[in-house]
């Protein structure tokens, strides 16, 4: 589950049905709900939603009831693929987020909880089903989101990325979908036997709802093959896959479409495990705690993207004095600027730190930004060869200025000094001198073998210092 997810410690049944009355006709002997009882887990739905984020959302019986935290979950994932997509922009220059929600459903669970979240957010939502599209839209009304949040109306041979293609000049920061995840009927009816203790909730989707031609993974290639069409008028393209063996086939056709640029991320809730997948044809890049999948399984490990986030340990020293070695060292590599970033970390999403990031606030991160390689051995072979009223102008440039990349822009990276956890425990219990290391971490470049050349010597170079004891 998301670390940010209220829901992290379970749901007080108890105390969400003080705050919602009708929710206590629902509560057995022990306090809980039966999830296996259609109007009990739509009354539980609508108690989280009412109490929790003040949002009145009435739910038909002959649809899908989604279950709250599954859809927070999905919702703080995109939080963090946008604020970390915005890494290098400042606060005044930062604009409205706007987001496509495709097949909002009955509920439109996703662009209501991100309006509420996000004062900043709006949506374009498409729905094919026309009974889900008369309850969004009064959803939508119902809680006065009409300003921010459209919904229209798909056909069965629409785009699935439709309000892509409705405005040719409109530009979107992301997508959602929560496509059908089975075949056919028959499929359907084949998962559910094939749980060996029967499901832990009851499903009251429509056909409409769970079933598409081919399945969620071919819906998913489908938007693959859209997206390539539309391609940077939507920041990131995202997708949640009920099935493992579909991220497999989705990573296939990312890949397949020279799109390297992908994220992969798993949500949990219980005994329920679901995926998703996100890619871009930008050349920003993400952290891997929103890239990648955590402590990841062998089954899962082999569709992950490569790290975006490289960590190298060094010996346990004053942060000051490193930091000032890896400024002297930054500078004397040519054609670099370098930028230091205190509020870089201050205006993080509170999930994206843990207790050392608290502690490392004093040290502000280092964001470079290089043209091209200037570090190698093979570069300063050629910078060498270039003649000396030439290279009189390679110095780098050291700035407190926020820099934005320009289009010749080859690599930023930030590094941040942080605290690492000792490895080691001595003979009396206690934990021996904390580690440092130096977090680098790709935020924008389309060349992977310059960003891991960068981490590279800057690693090496930090590794052969010598620091009086």
């Amino acid at each position: 589950m998301h670390p940010r997810n209220v829901y992290l410690k379970g749901i007080d049944f108890l105390q969400l049905s003080n705050n919602y009355p009708s929710l206590k006709n629902h509560l057995d002997t022990h306090n809980s709900i039966d999830f296996k009882n259609q109007e009990a887990q739509r009354c539980l739905t609508e108690a989280i939603l009412y109490c929790d984020f003040r949002l009145n959302v009435k739910l038909p019986s002959d649809r899908l009831c989604p279950p709250v935290p599954n859809r927070l979950n999905y919702v703080l994932w995109i939080q963090d693929i946008v604020h970390c997509s915005r890494y290098l922009e400042t606060q005044d220059v930062k604009s409205d987020i706007a987001g496509i929600d495709i097949g909002t459903g009955a509920s439109a669970i996703y662009p209501l909880l991100g309006c509420a979240l996000e004062k900043s957010w709006t949506f374009v939502a498409s729905e094919i089903d026309r009974g889900s599209f008369g309850y969004a839209c009064e959803n939508i009304s119902a809680n006065h989101f009409d300003s921010r949040i459209h919904v229209v109306q798909a056909k069965a041979n629409s785009p699935i990325l439709l309000p892509l293609f409705l405005d040719a000049e409109a530009t979107f920061d992301f997508t959602m979908c929560n496509p059908p995840f089975y075949s056919s009927v028959e499929d359907v009816v084949h998962s559910a036997e094939a749980k060996q203790f029967g499901p832990n909730a009851v499903c009251t989707g429509a056909e409409v709802e769970m079933v598409t031609p081919g399945g969620e993974a071919v819906f998913v290639g489908k938007m693959v093959e859209e997206s390539s069409r539309a391609r940077h008028r939507c920041r990131w393209y995202t997708s949640m896959l009920g099935k493992l063996s579909s991220v497999e086939d989705v990573v296939n056709t990312l890949k397949s479409h020279s799109i390297d640029n992908y994220i992969v991320t798993e949500f949990v809730q219980g005994q329920t495990r679901r995926w998703a997948v996100g890619w871009s044809f930008l050349d920003v890049r993400l952290p891997d705690s929103v890239s990648r999948v955590p402590n990841p399984n062998p089954s899962i490990s082999k569709c992950l993207p490569a790290h975006n986030t490289i960590t190298q340990s060094v010996p346990a020293i004053s942060k000051t004095l490193l930091a000032e070695n890896l400024h002297q060292m930054l500078s004397s590599i040519s054609h670099l600027n370098i930028q230091s970033r205190t509020a870089a970390r201050e205006n993080r999403l509170d999930a994206d730190m843990t207790a050392m990031d608290v502690d490392d606030s004093d040290v502000p991160d280092i964001v470079i930004f290089a043209q091209e390689d200037t570090w190698s051995r093979s570069a300063r072979r050629r910078r060498n060869q270039v003649p000396l009223d030439a290279s009189s102008s390679m110095n780098p440039s050291v700035s407190s200025t926020p820099l934005l990349p320009s289009l010749d822009t080859a690599l930023v990276c930030s590094i941040h000094i942080k605290d690492l956890p000792s490895r080691d425990v001595n003979s009396l219990g206690g934990n021996r001198p904390t580690r440092l290391g130096l977090e680098f971490c790709w935020r924008r470049g389309r060349e992977r073998t310059l960003f891991d050349s960068f981490c590279s010597h800057i690693s090496r170079k930090v590794l052969a210092l010598r620091y009086d004891a």
